[in-house]
């Protein structure tokens, strides 16, 4: 019966065991209670941001209903159609100002004689020769007349190209002739006086290049004008620059460029890879250009690249 061990030793094991149990199921009963907690509170939450959501839907709701209600009134009933109304107006002025704006381009390329080009020649001539003939064609002066002598011709030439009128050195064309200012001599022998010459001098004048830029828009319907053209004078010879041409803005729209056009010249597609890439146009003014800029609403794709 020793072995058993005493009634009193099995007892005290009981009540060690019931109360490690008490104690564990306290703990428990805590974890259990806050998890409960934490659990009403996530609920508490979820519940209040659904009241908030569906009173802020609701005031939402009532502004859009309140804006609807704005919008079907008279005031904006005609509204869209004031719209399209008033952006056929800005495109027709737009048009009007492109066409006004062209012919300032026209009138600006139009070659005109200075008033030194004529004093030059005035002080060249001598007073045994006269100019029969004054001409100009674009650039170009052509002076025709007649002297007494083979040398004051020549001079004439000479003094001309000395005044920097011409864009390179000319030389005169000479021709002899016998006779007088009037009419033929019979007998040009008898004559000695009255052998003359016949002198032309022509050249290109020094003038400037002008450099004239569009934009325009593809549409569906055609190629319209974004603005007017503008004009600018270069040196001939001297280089030319545009830069921030990739993009264009105009009556609140951003427009993407899509192809260039000089003097009715397309660039090919590695000249305008070249331009986007640099975001810049540059050349040699050698004469009047004529550069068109033709733009797409939006980005740009290969295809219209292409185009």
């Amino acid at each position: 019966m020793a072995l058993l061990g005493s009634n009193k030793n099995i007892s005290k094991k009981d009540i060690n065991f019931f109360g490690e149990f008490t104690a564990s199921a306290r703990k428990q009963t805590q974890v259990l209670a806050v998890v409960v907690f934490v659990g009403i509170v996530a609920i508490g939450l979820c519940l209040a941001i659904v009241v908030y959501d569906i009173f802020r839907n609701t005031g939402v709701q009532r502004d859009v209903d309140s804006l609807n209600a704005t919008l079907a009134s008279d005031e904006y009933a005609g509204l869209e159609l004031k719209s399209q109304s008033l952006q056929e107006e800005i495109n027709d002025k737009n048009q009007y100002y492109y066409t006004l704006t062209e012919m300032r381009r026209i009138v600006d390329e139009t070659t005109s004689v200075s008033m030194e080009v004529i004093d030059t020649l005035g002080e060249s001539i001598p007073s045994d020769a006269y100019v029969s003939t004054y001409m100009v064609t674009g650039n170009n002066l052509t002076v025709t007349g007649e002297t007494f002598s083979y040398y004051d011709a020549a001079n004439i030439c000479y003094l001309l190209n000395q005044s920097d009128i011409f864009a390179s050195e000319v030389a005169p064309a000479i021709e002899r002739n016998e006779g007088d200012f009037i009419g033929e001599v019979e007998n040009p022998e008898e004559n000695p006086i009255d052998v003359y010459y016949d002198f032309s001098v022509s050249g290109n004048l020094i003038s400037d290049s002008i450099i004239s830029v569009g934009h325009y828009q593809n549409t569906e319907t055609g190629v319209i004008a974004l603005s007017g053209v503008s004009t600018q004078k270069v040196a001939i010879g001297d280089n030319y620059e545009f830069t921030g041409i990739a993009s264009y803005t105009a009556n609140g729209n951003t427009y993407t460029l899509v192809s260039i056009n000089i003097n009715d010249v397309t660039l090919s597609e590695a000249e305008f890879a070249e331009v986007m890439s640099e975001d810049k146009l540059t050349g040699m003014a050698t004469g009047n250009v004529e550069i068109s800029l033709y733009y797409t609403l939006g980005e740009a794709t290969e295809e219209g690249s292409a185009e």
